[in-house]
């Protein structure tokens, strides 16, 4: 789907790499948690399918 320089939510110029590393770093497990951490999806919310498709995602590697 993303590469990890993709852009996902292009504004808070967010690359899939970016929202991976506050996920594991700061051990997000909700959307919103993600949310308050980088503002993602806050803005016109296109990109929000795709973050918690990425974030379901990493939550299942744990």
């Amino acid at each position: 789907m993303f590469d990890d320089n993709d852009f996902v939510c292009r504004h808070m110029q967010l690359t899939k790499a970016d929202i991976v590393k506050v996920i594991n770093d700061k051990n997000i497990s909700s959307f919103e948690a993600l949310q308050d951490e980088t503002d993602v999806a806050t803005i016109c919310g296109s990109c929000v399918a795709d973050i918690e498709e990425i974030l379901e995602e990493e939550i299942a590697k744990r």
